[in-house]
């Protein structure tokens, strides 16, 4: 059974994706990778000085930077391996880094690994499963080519710490009701390393697969909007389509997820995202520019063509900053060339409304707007209830920093919410005095939500632990050429009435109107006093926050945004 299709065709790598017009880029870039990653590179050592710094100090990075390093020399030599298959180098420094991976303590991650005390080389993460997934593809893909040993080596290590792990455990946190990434991305790299090199044990486990599917696609409402962020709808909707579509040629199409049409609904959300050229809705953990992932997005394309939108390939990738296989490959298998010939226009004026997840998408020829309601508890949650973006020529001006950098006290909520990106300090939403923030948890969020053609509205005191705040009527009124925020408060405290706007670009105030960029902002000055300060992010990215100090008494705030 072919259940990588076209990739098991040795002609489609030397001949059409070698001399394609289309797959010109794709062919560059594996061999910049390789220019930078492999060539005269020696493979640095994972060792456990570095392993053991995210438990003594929460660092990642000196581990991770490693890590990654080595599974894009895995990905980029396994590649043109396939390209080029008469350059020996290629297959050469392929088996030196499968070695050298076989040779890894664990392949999990060490923020992802349960305790530094315990010997647990065979916890399964993200990572684990990746690697155990993209071996198994290596080894369909070029096992008549690989020596002897490294083939025995990659049939060992896939049984050992992903077959015979998984069948021992059965109580992975990422199998017991998730509904984010992590179902997707372990489960569809588990399943998957299954049927390509277990058959027989896949049948016997599906019933555990279907679960795991089944909680991940309950993550999603079913307007199909990923809370995550854009980059985890790149990800953990990424590897479930790598399973469904390997899982419908394993049962012959008897199991098919693409006929369900909450899956073709989900198919959707990226067109939605893009507000001035690649310049993304960031909520969450997302990022503030995105490309599409070119296989991912022609598959979608080929599977729900009335509905998928594909823009120009200069608005694609191929391979993230992890190199993921599974995803690599498929940027190659998975291309369509008609599609890529044959995109749409990404620039058209568009408005979006998702009623159950409450995110407010607006693009017109001048500007792209965001503005969401929620809770704050969602998946990779930031206490911003009511927060917005304005995107203009390619820029947020007024901007959702989306994730930060990725430590051990990122990820804690006694202290997650301490950091600029995630509190609501580092949000375009109201405060009270210097500590009157959001607070976290289901308990805070929007009410009263409502949406009609152009306008936006909800309330957002539901998420301010304080008492005092009764109310605060928060209204988006969007226009081809400007955005009006209107504030209403019901406020019976004490403190200062503080509207916070963040920015990348250094403010100019000029009376009544603040330049930011290409944007001006007009409001009352009359009405609130405004101070700048700059701060720094995790990613060491200069912040400006705007702060318009309500004048006693006053209990609404205007702004129009052009």
């Amino acid at each position: 059974m072919n259940l990588l299709g076209i990739g098991n065709d040795p002609k489609f790598w030397s001949e059409t994706v070698r001399y394609g017009e289309c797959y010109k880029p794709y062919v560059e870039q594996r061999l910049s990778d390789w220019n930078r990653f492999c060539e005269g590179k020696v493979i640095e050592e994972c060792t456990y000085n570095k392993f053991k710094l995210f438990f003594t100090t929460g660092n990642r990075n000196t581990y991770q930077k490693i890590y990654y390093e080595r599974r894009g020399m895995l990905a980029t030599s396994a590649v043109l391996s396939l390209i080029f298959p008469e350059e020996e180098k290629y297959l050469d420094f392929l088996q030196d880094i499968i070695f050298a991976i076989c040779d890894e303590y664990t392949w999990c991650r060490p923020a992802h690994q349960p305790k530094l005390e315990e010997n647990n080389k065979w916890f399964i993460d993200l990572f684990a499963a990746e690697t155990g997934f993209a071996l198994a593809e290596i080894y369909t893909l070029l096992g008549d080519r690989l020596d002897v040993l490294i083939s025995e080596r990659i049939k060992y290590e896939i049984n050992e710490r992903i077959v015979d792990s998984f069948i021992r455990k059965t109580d992975f946190w990422w199998e017991q009701r998730c509904t984010n990434n992590w179902a997707a991305v372990c489960g569809g790299s588990v399943g998957c390393t299954l049927m390509l090199m277990r058959p027989e044990i896949f049948i016997d486990l599906k019933p555990r697969f279907d679960n795991i599917m089944e909680y991940f696609l309950s993550g999603f409402k079913s307007d199909g909007y990923c809370l995550e962020g854009t980059s985890y709808w790149h990800y953990g909707f990424g590897y479930f389509i790598t399973y469904a579509d390997m899982l419908k040629t394993f049962t012959e199409g008897k199991h098919n997820y693409f006929e369900l049409d909450k899956v073709r609904v989900i198919a959707t959300f990226i067109q939605k995202m893009y507000l001035s050229e690649t310049c993304a809705v960031s909520f969450a953990d997302g990022d503030q520019s995105t490309l599409y992932h070119l296989g991912t997005l022609h598959y979608l394309k080929k599977t729900y063509p009335d509905d998928v939108k594909v823009f120009s390939p200069e608005f694609s990738y191929s391979r993230d900053f992890c190199f993921r296989f599974a995803l690599l490959i498929r940027s190659a298998t998975w291309l369509d060339e008609d599609t890529y010939k044959n995109f749409s226009e990404n620039g058209e004026s568009a408005e979006y409304y998702a009623d159950e997840s409450q995110w407010f998408v607006k693009r017109t020829k001048s500007y792209g707007l965001a503005a969401k309601g929620g809770n704050n508890n969602e998946h990779h949650n930031h206490n911003d209830v009511g927060t917005f973006i304005f995107a203009k020529n390619g820029k947020q001006l007024i901007t959702d920093m989306g994730r930060g950098v990725y430590t051990k006290q990122y990820f804690r909520p006694e202290t997650r919410y301490e950091m600029i990106e995630c509190s609501s300090l580092g949000h375009n939403v109201p405060h009270f005095g210097d500590a009157g923030k959001q607070g976290y948890g289901n308990e805070f969020y929007a009410s009263d939500v409502s949406h009609t053609a152009g306008c936006f509205a909800m309330d957002i005191a539901g998420a301010y632990p304080d008492d005092a705040v009764k109310s605060i009527k928060r209204s988006f009124t969007a226009e081809e050429d400007t955005l009006v925020l209107t504030d209403v408060f019901d406020y019976t405290g004490t403190d200062v009435i503080y509207e916070r706007l963040v920015s990348p670009c250094q403010p100019e105030i000029i009376g009544s109107t603040i330049k930011i960029d290409s944007a001006e902002l007009l409001f009352d000055s009359e009405k609130c006093t405004v101070s700048i300060s700059k701060t720094v992010t995790s990613k060491k990215f200069d912040i400006y926050l705007i702060d318009f100090a309500l004048n006693e008494g006053v209990k609404e705030f205007k702004i129009t945004i052009k």
